[in-house]
């Protein structure tokens, strides 16, 4: 066999087993599974839950104070604050304090807040409780 031929035939099994071996290296392949739609909004979270700096899951629901009830056509929504004065706004079916209450019902003056609770015996069961607008009276009368 000449050079030439050689060089030939060592290329050749070169290129024939290139991806194969390539293919052994690296054998992961890409899965889109669990992972976001590239071509779709991010979604923004304005309250993350599992954030321990957030305000709203740091202290009990009689420590935060309704401030206004904000009434429109189709929903309500509710300013309420927390003890250092940082104010939040809440629609029904959002999350407060460390219970996780969820404002069940938005009223004319008042919200009712829904607590999941277990006895002492280990039984859950549901307890409302409502935080008001503050009154506009003097306290002298």
């Amino acid at each position: 066999m000449n050079k030439k031929t050689l060089y030939c035939v060592f290329g050749l099994v070169c290129l024939i087993s290139a991806p194969r071996c390539f293919a052994e290296e690296n054998s992961s392949v890409y899965s889109p599974t669990g992972k976001r739609d590239p071509f779709q909004m991010p979604r923004r979270s304005a309250r993350n839950p599992a954030s321990e700096e957030n305000g709203l899951f740091l202290y009990q629901i009689e420590q935060f104070e309704l401030k206004a009830i904000l009434k429109g056509a189709e929903t309500g929504q509710i300013l309420i604050a927390d003890p250092k004065g940082k104010t939040y706004i809440l629609k029904q079916g959002d999350e407060l304090g460390r219970a996780r209450a969820i404002v069940s019902r938005i009223l004319d003056k008042e919200v009712i807040l829904t607590e999941k609770v277990t006895n002492y015996l280990g039984n859950e069961g549901l307890t409302e409780k409502i935080l008001s607008l503050p009154t506009d009276e003097p306290a002298g009368e």
